[in-house]
């Protein structure tokens, strides 16, 4: 006889999947979450010291240090201010100034939010470096935002004595020069200062050019992005939000803030799914600190490697259902429950086949109108498909011809209560298989 092929489950995952996808987190994806985030330097070198302006994404900045204690969306100057230690400790360890070897300590002079023509926030910190004597053999070093990408870049501008150098920094280059102290280059420092002052000014009011050229990278970018950090860092924020909710709240308030959390979390796991199916490994750093921040929360979303997925455990519907089990989102909290069920057992298990069975049978019945049955129906014919299989196995003739016809007569209702549908399609490939 011939077999079903193995991908059936593999699809209908996907196709909810999907569907979640475009539901849940498709609203949060704009323009600037882009997954290859640039940040900016700009130095300023004389004799006995350096200046340097950075700036670094506002969102991954947040997204690493957590920058928006209220959770209000926003980073204001008093949260900014409140973090000043961590962004201090946080640029001594992704900017190293050498001169002749020796490391120059920092001095931040000034930090704040700054904000290009296109409204991309951005951390701007003015810094100064003056090392003990004059400045020798210079080498600056800048890996920041590795942490969440592996190839990030720094676009630098270094002007010294005239000199107006571009360099790109990321985790694997240095910027090196000699520094040259004759009294001959006092002419050319001053101009160059001059130079940088006015560089900065108009740095403040980005050139249409600029902005142009950033929306252009930043459209490139949207179009293969999946999983982007200012993305995570919106739904790890309304997430830590709505875990506040479910212990500070109490009846129908805790409730919708109980369901809200599962769907975030829900909707966290499909993005990280189809980063991996589009991407691989691509995106390592964003899942690993999705994965460690959504444990902090007390969210669990694990691999699953036999099905080479990551699930949410549905918790959050569990104890909605729990507390309201006839409130307003009853239906698609159970029905989450229950695919997660059936996308994560195994076939081989009659026992498990049949109670998931039966607990399908008992979602019909008590929601029969609602907006996903043909995909609950879906989901019990191949549970009776694979109850089929095994007593087949097990030569049961008799469970063999009943769950075959169960099969038949569930098939054949999708395809006549949801034709020109996917599961439709499903089904009749199931059909098929029976034969």
């Amino acid at each position: 006889m011939p077999r079903v092929p193995r991908c059936i489950r593999a699809w209908v995952h996907w196709c909810w999947g999907a569907v979640v996808l475009l539901a849940a987190f498709a609203p949060t994806v704009d323009l600037s979450a882009h997954a290859n985030s640039v940040s900016y330097a700009e130095f300023s070198i004389d004799r006995r010291d350096v200046r340097a302006v950075v700036r670094l994404p506002l969102d991954d900045v947040d997204l690493l240090l957590r920058l928006d204690r209220d959770l209000d969306g926003r980073v204001s100057s008093g949260e900014l201010d409140a973090a000043a230690a961590a962004i201090r400790a946080y640029f001594e360890k992704h900017l190293c100034i050498t001169s002749n070897g020796a490391p120059v300590s920092a001095s931040v002079d000034r930090m704040n939010v700054w904000q290009d023509p296109s409204a991309f926030q951005y951390v701007e910190v003015d810094l100064s470096y003056r090392p003990a004597g004059a400045l020798g053999q210079l080498s600056i070093h800048s890996d920041f935002l590795t942490e969440l990408y592996p190839s990030h870049r720094t676009l630098g501008h270094v002007m010294s004595a005239g000199r107006d150098d571009r360099f790109t920094f990321d985790r694997d280059s240095t910027y090196e020069r000699q520094v040259t102290p004759e009294s001959r280059t006092t002419l050319g420092i001053v101009a160059a200062g001059v130079v940088v002052l006015c560089l900065l000014w108009l740095a403040r009011r980005r050139s249409a050019a600029a902005a142009v050229a950033m929306l252009l990278t930043a459209v490139s970018a949207y179009a293969d992005v999946i999983m982007s950090a200012p993305a995570l860092n919106t739904t790890l924020k309304t997430m830590e939000k709505l875990v506040r909710e479910t212990k500070s709240d109490t009846g129908e308030p805790r409730a919708e803030a109980l369901f809200q959390l599962g769907a975030e979390a829900d909707g966290l796991a499909s993005i990280m799914n189809l980063e991996v199916e589009s991407h691989g490994m691509q995106e390592r750093e964003l899942i690993d600190l999705a994965l460690s921040r959504t444990k902090d929360l007390g969210v669990a979303i694990a691999y699953n490697r036999g099905k080479k997925k990551f699930f949410y455990d549905g918790a959050a519907f569990a104890e909605y259902l729990k507390q309201s089990p006839r409130g307003a989102h009853a239906a698609d909290s159970e029905f989450k429950l229950l695919s997660y069920q059936f996308y994560q057992s195994s076939a081989a298990d009659t026992s498990a086949l049949v109670a998931a069975a039966e607990a399908k049978k008992a979602f019909l019945a008590r929601y029969p109108k609602f907006d996903a049955n043909a995909e609950m129906r879906l989901y019990l014919a191949v549970d009776y498909r694979d109850l089929h299989r095994r007593s087949l196995d097990a030569h049961d003739e008799a469970a063999a011809a009943k769950y075959k016809q169960l099969v038949r007569a569930e098939c054949l209702r999708i395809t006549r209560q949801y034709p020109r549908t996917e599961q439709a399609d499903a089904a009749k490939q199931l059909l098929r298989g029976l034969e």
